[in-house]
């Protein structure tokens, strides 16, 4: 509740005319009342005294002064009178101080941060050529393109290991089992036609995405991983490497297209490169060229 003399002073500057019971008036009707302007002259003398300490919040100089209005709608509640103990000319001069040191620090900040942005920014480009012209490590270096692989031992010693085509898919078809089963029987290498007695097919990388190892010395490991868990205990006298892709990764050194090298995984078995089932296939020219290829693999 509001004290006593800041209502009626509250009530004064609203033009409400103050009633006030007359404690002396104990009629049965209830109780009297008369303005304040009725009231003695010793409630008068205190009432004046009041509000020479506590001036009215609707004086002239406030009315005529557009800003203490503004200050007062934004940075004191409506309809109050200021503090006690503080004059309306000292609360508009404190509201007026606050104003001007938020409008003051607001401008500073703005300024604060506004030279920032432009350093940044001629930072970036320098940043980036750093970025650019910064060298790839080794793994990146020795990145790989995924590729797909097929293999297959035959019981003659004879081991074929197939490129497949990423466009053609993962899976060996009829005609390409086919066209590899002739060119193992077509080496004379025993006495009945033979067909495959173990296969497997390699993907690479296993993982696929960018998280995948997209590397050459992973793939290399992982193949020979595979080849040697499915020929465990099977001899390979043998090994025709259909496609140049297969023999980058199992010879140390790359071979050209028609010659016969040695391999370290097969320490005596001849190795063949010559042309993959899917390019004999689309170009059958190519056949007769790997048939030749093929005459250094002949038995004896």
């Amino acid at each position: 509740m509001l004290p006593e003399a800041a209502r009626l002073q509250y009530l004064n500057a609203m033009g409400v005319s103050s009633w006030l019971p007359l404690p002396e008036c104990t009629l049965p009707t209830g109780i009297l009342w008369q303005e304040a302007n009725d009231l003695p002259l010793a409630n008068q003398a205190d009432q004046q005294r009041q509000h020479q300490a506590q001036p009215q919040t609707g004086s002239t100089e406030s009315l005529g002064n557009p800003d203490a209005h503004a200050m007062e709608g934004e940075f004191a509640p409506a309809n109050e009178p200021p503090p006690l103990g503080m004059s309306v000319q000292q609360a508009q001069a404190q509201a007026a101080q606050i104003r001007t040191s938020l409008l003051a620090d607001s401008a500073n900040l703005d300024a604060s941060l506004a030279p920032d942005a432009k350093p940044l920014e001629l930072q970036s480009e320098p940043l980036a050529k750093t970025v650019q012209t910064t060298p790839k490590s080794a793994a990146e270096g020795e990145r790989i393109e995924p590729l797909h692989l097929s293999f297959s031992w035959y019981s003659l010693g004879v081991l074929v290991v197939n490129e497949v085509p990423l466009q053609d898919g993962a899976a060996m078809t009829s005609s390409l089992a086919q066209l590899q089963t002739a060119m193992v029987n077509a080496l004379n290498l025993g006495d009945k036609q033979v067909m495959p007695q173990a296969q497997g097919e390699f993907h690479w990388p296993l993982v696929p995405g960018l998280h995948g190892d997209h590397t050459r010395s992973g793939a290399q490991a992982a193949l020979a991983y595979q080849l040697q868990k499915l020929l465990r205990e099977k001899s390979v006298t043998k090994v025709m490497l259909l496609g140049q892709r297969s023999a980058d990764l199992l010879m140390p050194e790359s071979l050209v297209l028609g010659t016969v090298g040695k391999g370290s995984h097969w320490p005596e078995a001849k190795v063949l490169l010559t042309h993959s089932l899917h390019q004999l296939l689309k170009i059958p020219s190519n056949k007769a060229e790997a048939w030749s290829h093929m005459q250094s693999l002949l038995a004896d």
